[in-house]
Parts: C-alpha cells; sequence; structure tokens
C-alpha cells in the first residue's frame, strides 16, 4: 500500500487575470508563475492594469549575471551568456513558493498517513504481536511467537564514503572484514571505524599490462605452469577438462598461429594461476606473480560473443578464481555472476537431451562447468553479502555423475565431492539470505540461525565416508576433503557469530557496571557461541598443520580467509574467560604470526587482514587493562568445552548440549531477538562513518 506525502495534494492553483494573493512571496520567475492563485487564501483583490506590468517586467538573473552584477536579459540562454558563448552556463536559481492550505487539511493527511502505516506494517496480526520490552528469560522459557520480525541488519545499508566522487562503497554486513569492525566496536569506548581495502591490485596496472606485449613462456614453462594451475584448480573445482587443455597446448606450442583467441586467452590464465602457486614470494619491485599473463587474459572480455562457448564459461571462471589471488573481491563476483549469465544463455542450466548431444563426455563437462559456476556465483556472494545471479527454481540440470567414457580419462573426479561442494555452496548462500538480510521475515533470528545449523548438520550426516577427516594424528587429510571441511567450518562461523558478538557485548555491559553483575545469557545462546568457537578452533588447527607440512600456499586466497576468519572469533573467545581463553589466545597469536609472514610474502589478503588484527589487538590490549582477569564472569564453564585431541567439522555441530539444542522447536534467544529494537537499531552497530574517520595510510588506536 501506497503512503501518501501531506503535500501530495496540494493542487497549484489555477490562473485568474485579475487577481494577486497576499502571499510576501517576491521572487517571481516568471509572469505565468506569478498570475496563478493560491488555494488556500481567501483575501483575493483585484490588480491594476499598472501593477499586472509591473510585475510581468519583474525577473530573476540567471546565476552568471548575478555573479557579474549586470542586468540579465532573461531568457534561456540570456543575451549576456548567449554573446560570451557560455549558453551552457546559463541557468536560473530556482526558489521554493510559498503557498497556504487549512491547517484542518493537513492534520486530515497525517491523519490518514498514520492509519496507513498502521495498516500497512501488519494487516493480519494479532493485538499481541508488537514487541514489548523482553525481560531476558529463563533457560527453559519458550519464545513468544511474534509475526513482526526484526532483521540482523539495520534497514539502511552501510556505506563507506572513500573520498570518491559519488561512489560510496557498499560493507557487506556478512563479510569478514565487516565482521572484525563490529567486534572492535563493541570492545571500544568511542566506536571504532571501518577499516576500507585498500590492498588489492589497481584497474590502472592491470589496464596498463593489458595494453603491452606479454612474451608466450617456453614450451617447458608452459607446460609446468599448466601443470601447476590443473593441479591446484582441480583439487577444489571442475572448470575445463585437464585432457584437451593439455593436447591444446601442445598443438599451441607446435603451431602458435593455429590456435583461436579463446584457447589462447584459456591459456594465458592458466598461466597465471600456475605462475601464482609455484611462487613463494613476490618481490616489491615486480609485480604480482603471474599478473602479467592474467592481464593479457582479460583482453578477450573486450568483447561479449553473441553466441557464446563454452571456452568463455571456463575463462571466466578461471578469471575469477585468480582475481580473488589479487584481493579483487567484486571483480570475481562480477566475473561469476558473468559466468552464469552467459550459462543460462547457453542453456547450461538446463538438460540437454541425450538425442542432441551424445557425447557422454561433452554432456558431464556441461553440467560440471554449469555447476561451478553455480558454486563460484554463491561462494563470492556469501563472502561479500550480496545477492546471487540465479534463482534455485531456474535450475533444472542434473548434479554430476561418474559417466563411463569411450576414452578412460582422469578428466571427471569424483563426483560425490562434486555434489557436497555444491550443496554447501548452496547453503552458504541460504544462510546470507536468511540471517544476513534487511528484508522483514516471519522467523527470529535464533529460529533462523536454529534451521541454519540444522541444515549443516544434516549435511555432516549425509557426507560420504571418504569425505570426512577422521580425528587421527595419523596421515594428513586430502587436499580435497580438507578444503571442504574449511568451507564447512566458514559456513557455520558465518551462520554462528551473530550471536557470538551479541553474548560478547552482554559481557561488556556487565564489565562496565560498579559493582559487576553476572551478565544473563540463555544456555541455548552460550551453545551456539561455543559451536561457533569450535569451528574456529578446528579450523585454525588444520590451516596450521597445512602450514607446517607446507601444503599452505602463499598466495591461496581462501586459505588465508578462513585463517582470519577463524582468528577473530579466537579473539573474541579469549576475551570471554573461559576454559580454554589462554588457548584460544594463543591461537590467535600464533594465526596472526602466520598472516604477518604471508603480508610479507606479498599477499594481498593477508595485508588487508593484518590492518585488522593490528586494530583488534589494540582494542583488546586496552580492554584487559580495564579489568582483572579474575573479575570476568565465569559464564562457560558450565559448558563442556574439554574435547578432542582433532575434533572435526562434524563434531562442532556433534557436541550433545547443541544436539539438544537444535531438537528444540523454539530457542529461548528473546535477549537478542529483543535487542534489536531497544537498542534503536536493527543491526549491530551502525556508527556515523565519515571519511575523517580513518587515516588514508593505516589504522591508528581511536581512529
Amino acid at each position: 500500500m501506497r503512503y501518501r506525502s501531506p503535500i501530495s495534494r496540494v493542487y497549484w492553483p489555477c490562473q485568474f487575470s485579475g487577481y494577486a494573493m497576499t502571499s510576501n512571496d517576491d521572487s517571481p520567475r516568471d509572469s505565468e508563475l506569478d498570475s496563478r492563485d493560491d488555494v488556500g487564501s481567501s483575501n483575493l483583490t483585484p490588480l491594476s492594469t499598472t501593477e499586472k506590468r509591473q510585475r510581468k517586467t519583474k525577473s530573476t538573473a540567471c546565476r552568471r549575471c548575478h555573479a557579474r552584477k549586470v542586468k540579465c536579459s532573461g531568457g534561456q540562454p540570456c543575451q549576456n551568456c548567449r554573446q560570451a558563448s557560455k549558453g551552457a552556463e546559463c541557468s536560473y536559481p530556482r526558489k521554493n513558493r510559498l503557498v497556504k492550505v487549512s491547517q484542518q487539511y493537513i492534520d486530515d493527511l497525517v491523519a490518514e498517513n498514520k492509519r496507513l502505516r498502521d495498516q500497512n506494517a501488519d494487516p493480519k496480526s494479532p493485538p499481541e504481536s508488537t514487541i514489548p520490552d523482553v525481560p531476558i528469560p529463563s533457560t527453559n522459557q519458550i519464545e513468544a511467537p511474534s509475526t513482526l520480525q526484526g532483521t540482523l541488519l539495520e534497514e539502511r545499508p552501510w556505506f563507506f564514503d572513500m573520498n570518491v566522487l559519488h561512489t560510496p562503497v557498499l560493507i557487506g554486513e556478512a563479510s569478514d572484514a565487516a565482521f572484525a569492525t563490529r567486534f572492535r566496536q563493541a570492545i571500544s569506548e568511542p566506536g571504532h571505524s571501518h577499516i576500507p581495502r585498500v590492498n588489492y591490485a589497481p584497474d590502472e596496472t592491470l589496464l596498463a599490462l593489458s595494453d603491452e606485449d606479454c612474451p608466450w613462456p617456453i614450451p617447458s614453462r608452459a607446460r609446468l605452469l599448466v601443470n601447476v594451475a590443473l593441479k591446484y584448480v582441480s583439487r577444489g573445482y571442475y572448470i575445463v577438462r585437464k585432457s584437451q587443455i593439455l593436447e591444446g597446448l601442445e598443438q599451441t606450442i607446435l603451431n602458435p598461429h593455429s590456435t583461436d583467441s579463446l584457447l589462447k586467452s584459456k591459456l594465458w590464465v592458466l598461466f597465471a594461476i600456475g605462475e601464482m602457486y609455484s611462487t613463494r614470494t613476490a618481490a616489491k619491485d615486480k609485480n604480482f606473480p603471474g599478473m602479467a599473463y592474467f592481464a593479457r587474459a582479460t583482453r578477450i572480455l573486450r568483447i561479449i560473443s553473441e553466441r557464446p562457448r563454452i571456452d568463455a564459461v571456463e575463462i571466466r571462471l578461471l578469471l575469477s578464481f585468480y582475481s580473488l589471488a589479487l584481493n579483487r573481491r567484486y571483480t570475481a563476483y562480477a566475473l561469476a555472476g558473468s559466468s552464469v549469465r552467459l550459462s543460462v544463455v547457453m542453456g547450461l542450466n538446463l538438460n540437454v537431451p541425450e538425442s542432441q548431444l551424445r557425447d557422454a563426455g561433452a554432456r558431464e563437462h556441461r553440467n560440471r562447468v554449469w555447476w561451478t559456476a553455480y558454486s563460484f556465483d554463491r561462494m563470492w556472494a556469501s563472502r561479500l553479502g550480496h545477492p546471487v545471479a540465479i534463482r534455485e527454481d531456474e535450475i533444472q540440470v542434473d548434479l554430476p555423475t561418474d559417466p563411463v567414457l569411450e576414452t578412460p580419462s582422469d578428466d571427471f573426479t569424483d563426483s560425490s565431492y562434486v555434489i557436497a561442494s555444491i550443496r554447501l555452496a548452496g547453503l552458504a548462500a541460504k544462510v546470507i539470505n536468511s540471517i544476513y538480510t534487511r528484508r522483514p521475515q516471519q522467523k527470529t533470528l535464533s529460529q533462523r540461525v536454529q534451521e541454519a545449523l540444522k541444515d549443516l548438520r544434516a549435511f555432516v550426516e549425509e557426507l560420504p565416508a571418504h569425505l570426512h577427516i577422521e580425528p587421527t594424528d595419523a596421515p594428513e587429510p586430502s587436499p580435497k576433503p580438507l578444503s571442504l571441511h574449511l568451507y564447512f567450518n566458514q559456513v557455520a562461523i558465518t551462520a554462528t557469530r551473530p550471536i557470538l558478538l551479541h553474548v560478547l557485548r552482554t559481557h561488556v555491559a556487565a564489565w562496565d557496571t560498579q559493582p559487576r553483575t553476572e551478565p544473563q545469557i540463555p544456555v541455548s545462546a552460550m551453545t551456539l557461541s561455543e559451536a561457533c568457537v569450535r569451528c574456529a578452533r578446528h579450523s585454525c588447527r588444520l590451516l596450521i598443520e597445512c602450514w607446517i607440512d607446507g601444503s599452505f600456499a602463499t598466495f591461496d586466497y581462501f586459505y588465508t580467509q578462513y585463517l582470519f576468519a577463524a582468528a577473530t572469533v579466537l579473539a573474541i573467545s579469549s576475551l570471554i574467560d573461559g576454559k580454554e581463553s589462554r588457548s584460544d589466545k594463543e591461537q590467535f597469536e600464533s594465526a596472526a604470526q602466520f598472516l604477518a609472514q604471508l603480508k610479507e610474502n606479498g599477499n594481498f589478503a593477508a595485508e588487508e587482514f593484518c590492518r585488522h588484527v593490528d586494530a583488534m589487538k589494540v582494542c583488546m590490549a586496552t580492554r584487559r587493562g580495564q579489568f582483572a582477569p579474575d573479575a570476568v564472569m565465569q559464564q562457560f564453564e558450565g559448558i563442556d568445552v574439554g574435547g578432542f585431541p582433532n575434533p572435526t567439522a562434524g563434531m562442532a555441530l556433534s557436541e550433545p548440549s547443541l544436539q539438544e539444542l537444535l531438537s528444540q522447536p523454539v530457542l529461548d534467544l528473546q535477549f537478542i531477538d529483543a535487542s534489536m529494537y531497544h537498542d534503536g537499531a536493527q543491526g549491530l552497530y551502525w556508527p556515523d562513518i565519515s571519511p575523517e574517520s580513518w587515516p588514508a595510510t593505516g589504522w591508528t588506536p581511536g581512529g
């Protein structure tokens, strides 16, 4: 239902030739406007002929004539501006004109607006649907139903002014950097501003490189780079057919002029990925590893094919993958979305009839490329908190299979792993759409978090046995299950960390009271918070083991992001003094050291995350200095957090208290749902962010 503005029914008066208004407006724009009557005025007096002539000759000077203090002839353009060839600059100031309406008319409109707002806000809600001042419930209380449900975010989106003309930057609340800012704001007084992302490969550098001639690598170097790229890309995703790429590489080496532009572009971006993963450190006086190859490959994007081939989708997926290493997350997101759009144009989201494509390998390739575009789009969107490019109900293509090919090859890896990755990417997008949304929801935040954890728990239970990581010290897990479990932990952390942050804020409020009081937090909230912390501990342990055994690639964006996300959660856990707070503090410091080393080696993402870590350290040190450790409330002592020597992702959601919690129909988390109304903002924190609130070179305490 549309609201009605009080001024929407204020009609402009009709023209009367012999009447003037009693309004004191002495700045008419033209004779036609000045001859109009006023609806609300009853004091209408006849005008003499002389008075009408005087009002008609009265005009307003244009801005240029007014500034030069010369007489303006009027018109568009005026004579002075026309003679000076400044017609485009001739403009007139527009002044607000006073009109009169009856007070009763305005009062009626205001009352009608109020009635429409009340009716539109909740047309079918019962009287008890309004949210009162909800007291902190006991652990056995059941949440009262409400149709007016709060969202995690404020209605006003979070834009950050980067001093770029008309281009404020949208900050996704679901991103790791945004959560790190919310953490600092929760423990600092006054609230700290967001640290902008400035550590990425700039547009100007890439544009300059794309116009330069990039030499083709020698044959041995080309084979090495392609093999390295295929190893790391195929470890987690399916983008290209390995056999076709290797065959195309050999043909290009033998006869470069016979290769089409799409295959060459595909090889260029594979060279970029291969050089990135085969390099241990980036020289500061040189370009990022593979960036010249990447810029050369982007030339293919200058023209969008009207009849795209599947090669165009593959190229965009590879470019999107490499863009993350440059910390160009928006570029990666846009390329993934473009891949989905091109795939839809080609019909990859639908099953092609076998009668039209009898090659089983080609059909499976189509399906897997589609699902990779789907996964990239949802994964990158969930990391940024942005919408996805296609709805689930528009996808009618089969999931990957293990096809029987006429010529055996290792092009198609285990389909169960690919399907698990697809499901997890879909769950990640569902979490963002459910928990981090500004749309009014029928369910409370606590109910949505509970549903997200139930979905994740079901995912673990349906995971094939060979994709589990066994809690043993014996051989290291293979890269595929490792990447899958790290991403699982990331999704679980994203779903539960809003609860953890609310728990922290409750503790901070208790610390600031005199005398200090024990924060009243339901056991269910503590259990969900502990699930978040468990997933962070598991990710941190796996990544440290990867660092030790050398499988942590220097420029791998995913491992770097997982390490930072886990470190932020462990930093919060170390402040909430529980049984493992000391261990969490040590793991946080270890993760910070690894990020610092990655930064020194030239990792763009690590350089950005280190700025957040340094800011967190300052805030944490200040907060620890304000209270004695023994004075902190031991809320976590009632929960069994002792654990397994090598916990797995499934174990984080298999803890008995959490299983019992997930089986409950409704959680007792009203204190979180209600707080979004009592603090006047439907989000975590919404500070007044201005360009003056952050430094251009780096973060400083209190900035």
